[in-house]
């Protein structure tokens, strides 16, 4: 029998860097090449960019030990070719994430070089067939949103222990984000006849287990997942989580 709808594959941030392994993108790979869903969205954050990092100032000792910009590029440019070889024939796309603002924000500082970082950012993503959605602009599929991290009316993220909430507060149609790497899944009841609007937090899609320096000490109750979602009547009807932890026990040694 036919799917009604829209089957979607959401990969959530992968911050990928050259010093976390990549095989999770093979894990991916095979996953969607065994499913077969209708379009695949990566949610942002693909790379982590760590080398435009405001947070390690260039003059300090983090800072020295900083990767090259290229070299950060490369490696996202290599982990986007695990993938196409997977994904190459299915509709993708990916919603620009903060981490991919950081060569927005470092070509802002120096002019002269006004244009060449993004260029080369964007084409990694064009070179392997994504479309691509600005930073808190929304991607639709069937009635559906897709964004990073959607912005609230002061033009910030939506964030704490209760975003899903906010946002389903404030959103007037089913809603897909990431940015916050934990997973969730909230349905809000709205006046009126069968109103409603769900709104999923995909977690985010780094190896099971791992949480990046800057959030070691947080309160986070990070989730490692991929998320498959089915969609018809505008609605986000179906949605399961796929753990980083079971892709690699089913497709780590094949």
């Amino acid at each position: 029998m036919k799917f009604k709808g829209h089957r979607v594959l959401i990969i959530g941030d992968t911050h990928d860097s050259p010093h976390i392994p990549q095989d999770r993108f093979i894990w991916i790979g095979k996953y969607i090449k065994d499913h077969s869903p209708d379009y695949i969205v990566h949610i942002g954050d693909c790379g982590s960019f760590d080398s435009l990092s405001h947070f390690q100032a260039n003059d300090t000792q983090q800072g020295k030990l900083k990767d090259a910009y290229l070299v950060d590029l490369e490696s996202m440019r290599k982990a986007l070719s695990i993938l196409h070889k997977y994904i190459k024939d299915i509709p993708h796309h990916i919603c620009l994430g903060n981490h991919e603002m950081r060569v927005h924000k470092f070509e802002e500082r120096i002019p002269e070089i006004q244009g060449i970082m993004k260029k080369s950012l964007y084409d990694s993503f064009y070179d392997y067939g994504w479309t691509v959605s600005e930073y808190g602009e929304f991607k639709y599929i069937g009635g559906v949103a897709f964004v990073h991290a959607p912005l609230n009316i002061m033009g910030r993220e939506y964030g704490g222990k209760n975003a899903e909430v906010q946002i389903a507060n404030d959103s007037v149609h089913d809603l897909v984000f990431g940015h916050t790497h934990k997973a969730r899944d909230w349905k809000a009841i709205k006046i009126g006849s069968k109103q409603w609007v769900r709104i999923i937090n995909v977690g985010c899609s780094l190896p099971y287990g791992h949480i990046e320096e800057y959030a070691k000490l947080n309160m986070n109750g990070w989730s490692w997942n991929i998320t498959e979602i089915g969609i018809w009547d505008n609605h986000i009807q179906e949605n399961t989580f796929i753990s980083m932890d079971r892709l690699e026990r089913e497709y780590g040694n094949n």
